[in-house]
């Protein structure tokens, strides 16, 4: 054990693995020393955080260049200082200390996996709120339609009864198909398909859509946990682990 940092099951290659790295890394503060001596001083938590992870990714089979790439993505990378969430549909605490911003693709096999880790993840944790955005590709050709379909939905306060029907369907999203969930939940059909091709909502996917092209996204979905960039497995142990640094658990 160092400091709370569990060793012990680390085998005596990847234990040496770990030592290198925080070893040789400096700290998550910005201090003038490597993260093991931070972590031995208890003089930076964010250096708790990182050492870590470091011996979760070691435990996990990863090479030392990896780790070290993904302790520069996870700790040195900068906070977005801003991500526009005023017309997002939200879900989970009204005020929650950690904030998920999602940018996805209703034809994104990868987004649709998603969906069924951050659902338990909203269950788990009462102090965490999250934001949706559009990010449809234009590769996928009734993505963008479904986006539509969805913030149209969202004006009569159904935007999750749509949405999780999205993706139950998001292997044939033909416009029949979207049209037949909209009568489905109980929208106001005539209200709905007048909605979805309005100037409004075109507006609304279209900003969801920029502001991730501003953002630099090149896949989705892509997660900002309290403006940081998420860049991990989409899995619920490496979810956790960001969650609860943002908690200080």
């Amino acid at each position: 054990m160092l400091h709370g940092i569990a060793l012990g099951g680390l085998e005596e290659g990847k234990r040496n693995l770990f030592f290198r790295v925080v070893g040789r890394e400096p700290s998550a503060c910005g201090e003038g020393h490597s993260l093991l001596h931070s972590v031995e001083l208890g003089s930076c938590r964010a250096s708790f955080y990182a050492a870590r992870y470091v011996a979760r990714l070691a435990d996990l089979g990863y090479s030392e260049a990896e780790i070290t790439d993904k302790l520069e993505q996870r700790f040195r990378a900068p906070r977005v200082p801003y991500i526009d969430v005023s017309q997002a549909p939200r879900e989970g605490s009204p005020s929650g200390r950690v904030t998920i911003v999602e940018f996805a693709d209703y034809e994104c096999d990868h987004c649709k996996k998603a969906q069924a880790l951050i659902r338990p993840l909203l269950a788990e944790y009462s102090d965490v709120t999250l934001y949706f955005k559009h990010h449809p590709w234009s590769s996928h050709i009734n993505a963008r339609f479904a986006a539509q379909g969805a913030a149209a939905a969202q004006n009569q306060g159904m935007f999750w009864q749509f949405s999780d029907k999205v993706w139950e369907n998001s292997d044939h999203l033909a416009p029949a198909v979207l049209e037949a969930i909209a009568k489905e939940i109980g929208l106001d059909f005539s209200r709905w398909y007048a909605d979805v091709g309005s100037d409004d909502v075109r507006a609304h996917v279209q900003r969801d859509r920029a502001e991730g092209g501003s953002l630099q996204i090149h896949s989705t979905p892509a997660l900002f946990i309290n403006g940081r960039r998420y860049s991990d497995g989409l899995d619920l142990p490496s979810l956790k682990d960001w969650i609860d640094e943002e908690l200080g658990r």
